[in-house]
């Protein structure tokens, strides 16, 4: 099975007053197609820095991101900011926590704007056709603000989607949604990432989230040292 995402030796700290402060030191990490892994761990552990760097919107001080596209690998970490804008746009698809909607595009227009960045407008009706899946098939000529959080989160997922990426990189895509909702969007997006023969990083505290992941990653202490992988559900 080959390989979408490395992570190898990745740290990173921050300014913190007169000292740096710490937050992922010596992390690898590799994600293969077909594979999802969830980040686990408490506030400040590092989880949505940990996508941040898969994603090139965060530098390492040390270490490498890669990602194996179709048209080969590329070392994410080593582009400039033209080269990472480009990658995220091409290869990959990202669920914010706090959704980052463009509030003048309606619903349809939002999800099909990635589409129109990449080129792939080819891809539109399977794009819009996961609106219905999510249960938002009247909501696509609506803006942001007449939707509830819940249902943001879920147009911020069906646009995560919609040029197929290779790898989708998910900030605690449930926490705004109720459990049959949360099921319901757990279950399009390890379907989709499958089905596209892609992989998914998802960071999350739903236990019953984690428990559906092919492995658990667990981030605690505010600093990782590495990490420890284990099964889910062991």
């Amino acid at each position: 099975m080959s390989w979408i995402l490395e992570l190898a030796g990745v740290s990173l700290s921050y300014a913190d007053g007169r000292a740096r402060r710490r937050v992922l030191a010596g992390v690898d990490l590799s994600l293969s197609a077909g594979e999802v892994v969830a980040l686990r761990g408490p506030s400040g552990s590092g989880k949505t820095t940990l996508l941040n760097l898969a994603a090139g919107l965060v530098l390492p001080d040390a270490g490498s991101v890669r990602l194996n596209t179709a048209g080969g690998v590329r070392t994410v970490s080593g582009e400039d900011e033209a080269g990472r804008a480009a990658c995220r746009r091409d290869h990959m698809g990202y669920v914010f926590q706090f959704f980052n909607l463009v509030p003048t595009l309606t619903v349809r227009e939002n999800v099909l704007l990635p589409l129109e960045l990449a080129g792939r407008e080819a891809l539109a009706e399977r794009a819009l056709a996961r609106l219905e899946t999510l249960g938002l098939g009247d909501r696509g000529d609506d803006f942001p603000e007449r939707l509830s959080g819940g249902e943001r989160q879920r147009v911020a997922i069906a646009r995560a989607l919609a040029h197929e990426p290779a790898l989708v990189l998910a900030d605690e895509p449930t926490g705004n949604l109720d459990a049959a909702n949360a099921a319901n969007v757990a279950g399009l997006l390890w379907q989709e990432v499958r089905r596209l023969g892609g992989a998914l990083l998802v960071a999350t505290h739903d236990e019953a989230i984690a428990a559906r992941a092919d492995r658990v990653v667990d981030l605690s202490g505010g600093a990782a040292d590495g990490v420890a992988d284990r099964a889910a559900g062991g």
